[in-house]
Parts: structure tokens; C-alpha cells; sequence
């Protein structure tokens, strides 16, 4: 074979490749109440080590100007029976400024103050659903009144949340599926692999067995839950708080 045409196969599998890999959209919820149906569209939210923060996905695009949001937040170990970790403020979100890889979504507060106090929104300008590699966009941190606080990132991750007790991860690479927690109270997680996966006419469905225990986690824009189970008797089921999924983007013929 000449040079110019190994260089023309080599360019042909190249492509064939690139053509090969999915990409992803991901989307993102809130769950303003705590409970089944109380389900809103996030802007971002954070899986932060003391807390998550999740605000609310306005009414328009932010970027450029600044938009009514509420922002949420849940300690994962309040202090107090009675403070249940929860805080809501409004805010107004934007705009947008993007700098060495980060993209700054400012918060102020909703008289317009608070402009210089450098509250933001720090998400990835490079880490994100934008490139193939990525089946999560990166959020790196939340910057509020009570702090600076960065968040939890797993870039391949199909799905990850946070109900009040833990935060739920599943991966999926098209073979089986893997589920982790991470507890709140300190308590060691789990890790489950060889996980199935369904669907109906509102989302999938990931079931995980681990002996005796088997792990059920659902998710759609209306709501999310994990259920856990022992000998087929519920023990648990956790609602999100706040949670992600990444699915693929539905090419144009």
C-alpha cells in the first residue's frame, strides 16, 4: 500500500472512531421539598463534603444576564434535630465569565447587592458532556454567603445523587452496571457490580443484588429514588434531593 493511501485508512478509522463514541447531555433536578413530586429543573447543583447545594434552573439563560433562582441547601450532619440541615434563599444567578478552564456564574443577592462579594457558581469549561469523554459536566464548587465549598465529580458516571443519608452513584458501560454509596454518617458504603438495567415510557431502572440485598435505584425528570430491599422486604427507600443523569444525544438522521 502507498503512503498516501495508509494515511487516507489510517484518517478513515480515525473517523470511524470518533463517529463510534456517543455523546451525552446531562440533566439536572432539584427536589425543593424533600418528597415525590416536588421535582424541579437544577442550573447545577453540589455534592459538597459538609453539605449539598443544589439552585434552581432559571427562568432564562444567565450567562449574560442576572436571573431569579432559589438556592437549596441540606447539611448532611445538622447540628440540630429541629434544623434538619436545610436553608432556602433567593438569589439571582448570572452572568457568566469564563477563565483559565472554569466558567464563574455569579450570585448576588435579589436587590442586585452582594455583586462584589464573590459568590459564584465555578463549573468546568473543559470537563464537560461538550466532549465525548465526558458523560458528566464538571460542577468544581459553590461559593455563598456561608462559604466556599467544592464538589464531588465522577466524569463517567451515568447517574449520581444525593438523598439525605448518602450519596448514590451508578456507572454504566453498556455490559453491567455499578453501584457505590458514599454515607453521610461516616458508616462504610457499598460497592455492587454486575447491575441490570431496564426502562419504561419514564426513565430506566437499575437493579443491583448483593446476596440477600438488592439495590434498586429509578430516575426521570419527576423524580428519584433508591429502594432498598432484603429477602424481598423494603427496608428502605430514600428519595434525591438532588441528583444527575447523563443519557445520549439523539442524533439527527
Amino acid at each position: 500500500m502507498s503512503r498516501t493511501g495508509a494515511t487516507l485508512t489510517a484518517l478513515a478509522l480515525a473517523g470511524a472512531a470518533f463517529a463510534a463514541s456517543p455523546r451525552f447531555e446531562m440533566r439536572s433536578f432539584v427536589n425543593v421539598e424533600g418528597r415525590v413530586g416536588a421535582v424541579q429543573p437544577a442550573f447545577a447543583w453540589c455534592d459538597a463534603p459538609d453539605r449539598v447545594l443544589a439552585v434552581t434552573q432559571p427562568a432564562h439563560d444567565p450567562r449574560t444576564t442576572a436571573q431569579p433562582v432559589t438556592l437549596h441547601r441540606w447539611l448532611k450532619r445538622p447540628q440540630m434535630e429541629s434544623d434538619a440541615g436545610k436553608l432556602t434563599a433567593p438569589f439571582l444567578l448570572g452572568p457568566s465569565e469564563g477563565a483559565a478552564g472554569s466558567i464563574y456564574t455569579r450570585l448576588s443577592f435579589p436587590d442586585g447587592s452582594g455583586t462584589n462579594a464573590n459568590f459564584f457558581i465555578r463549573t468546568s469549561n473543559v470537563e464537560n458532556v461538550l466532549d465525548p469523554a465526558y458523560r458528566l459536566s464538571r460542577v468544581n464548587e459553590f461559593r455563598t454567603p456561608e462559604g466556599s465549598f467544592p464538589c464531588r465529580y465522577q466524569p463517567q458516571a451515568v447517574f449520581m445523587g444525593a438523598t439525605a443519608k448518602r450519596t448514590v452513584i451508578v456507572w454504566d458501560n453498556g455490559r453491567t452496571a455499578t453501584y457505590a454509596t458514599r454515607n453521610f454518617d461516616g458508616t462504610p458504603g457499598v460497592y455492587v457490580t454486575g447491575g441490570k438495567v431496564s426502562a419504561d415510557d419514564i426513565g430506566p431502572e437499575y437493579t443491583f443484588r448483593n446476596g440477600s440485598y438488592t439495590y434498586l435505584v429509578k430516575f426521570h425528570p419527576y423524580a428519584a429514588f433508591v429502594r432498598v430491599q432484603r429477602g424481598g422486604r423494603t427496608l428502605r427507600t430514600e428519595t434525591f434531593l438532588a441528583y444527575s443523569y447523563s443519557q445520549p444525544v439523539q442524533e439527527q438522521p
